[in-house]
């Protein structure tokens, strides 16, 4: 025999469930917007002392704007357009300590358009537990101004930063021939 009592509770909660009110998807996005950060970028720093020194972010400051913005995500594997970004991230043996990364990027960044030349090799700045340096290939001497060498080490830390430690090597954004390496000293 068939309980009809179930069947007709059943059929009385329908209605009051199916009233309830629920979110929109435009209410829920809204929600979400609200606690977004926009995730901070080593290499748009650099691009900000370039453009302005006076008014860009101290290395203090942009370490702390780094720690506000992570809050435990890792580093994009696509770049703007959505595709795979190549990268030689260090082994952690071998990584710079941020703050200190961050002070040796900083201070390449406002030699302005001085010459960083590798002839071969060259260390280009070294502050506490972080280097900067240049690697010239396939042709021994490259010259390149130190800010594209603060762009590049910039781009290193946006892709290789885990926790306080960063390090890679990349091709220099202002001349190929030179790979950039930040790392351990």
């Amino acid at each position: 025999m068939v309980n009809y009592r179930f069947l007709t509770l059943a059929a009385l909660a329908l209605p009051l469930v199916a009233a309830a009110p629920t979110a929109s998807a435009s209410e829920t996005l809204e929600v979400r917007s609200e606690h977004e950060v926009e995730v901070f970028s080593f290499e748009k720093w650099v691009d900000s002392i370039i453009a302005n020194p006076d008014t860009a972010l101290s290395s203090e400051q942009a370490i702390e704007a780094w720690k506000a913005s992570t809050n435990g995500t890792s580093s994009a594997a696509t770049d703007a357009a959505g595709t795979l970004s190549k990268r030689s991230c260090m082994p952690m043996a071998d990584q710079a300590y941020v703050p200190d990364a961050v002070v040796c990027i900083n201070k390449l960044a406002s030699l302005g358009s001085q010459a960083c030349v590798a002839n071969a090799v060259a260390f280009f700045w070294t502050h506490g537990r972080a280097q900067v340096v240049g690697v010239a290939g396939p042709v021994a001497y490259v010259s390149t101004t130190c800010q594209k060498v603060a762009q590049t080490a910039g781009k290193i830390m946006d892709q290789c930063t885990s926790g306080q430690f960063t390090g890679g090597q990349i091709p220099n954004v202002g001349d190929s021939r030179m790979q950039v390496h930040l790392r351990l000293p």
